[in-house]
């Protein structure tokens, strides 16, 4: 998977949103979902805030934030993430919670979609092995604020395959 076009957001909370920030700030198109619209319309109306507070500073211009805002499509409906190159995991440290994301992400994704988890709290194989896919799963640990800190961690676990491993590694550059 050389080309990433499209990557899938769960979760539209500070970190969920913060990571979907930071995609669309490289270029790429990021798909920002929360099961409820509330949280979905808070986390893009404070990545829209932060983006304006990098205005103020002189980190961007107006036409810039339009532009990142632009990749950014913020929704509640799971199917959207379904042909995503990359599907991040943002959900709170809940192991139940991110099990049965996951176990419902996999029945949704296309075979090829990769599924990457920020936990903190939790081995990453501990949800690799409950989806089909162990091999192509895989831990992005982004450090808080994701739009502003550099800091993405990579965490393979043991039947990461290289493909999926090389995948993440090419995305994090892009970061």
């Amino acid at each position: 998977m050389s080309q990433l076009s499209k990557i899938g957001v769960i979760g539209a909370g500070h970190m969920g949103s913060g990571i979907a920030q930071k995609i669309a700030q490289e270029g790429m198109q990021v798909v920002l979902v929360d099961i409820r619209q509330s949280a979905v319309d808070k986390g893009l109306s404070g990545i829209r805030h932060l983006l304006e507070g990098g205005v103020k500073r002189g980190l961007f211009t107006p036409d810039k934030v339009e532009t990142i805002l632009s990749r950014i499509t913020g929704t509640t409906e799971m199917k959207a993430v379904a042909d995503a190159d990359i599907v991040i995991e943002a959900v709170f440290e809940d192991k139940a919670v991110k099990t049965a994301l996951f176990k419902s992400l996999d029945e949704v994704c296309e075979e090829s979609t990769i599924f990457a988890t920020n936990t903190s709290s939790f081995y990453v194989h501990e949800f690799a092995n409950q989806t089909r896919r162990p091999d192509r799963f895989i831990g992005l640990h982004y450090f808080f604020h994701p739009a502003k800190n550099m800091l993405l961690e990579i965490i393979p676990h043991d039947t990461t395959s290289r493909k999926t491993l090389a995948t993440a590694k090419t995305f994090a550059v892009r970061h």
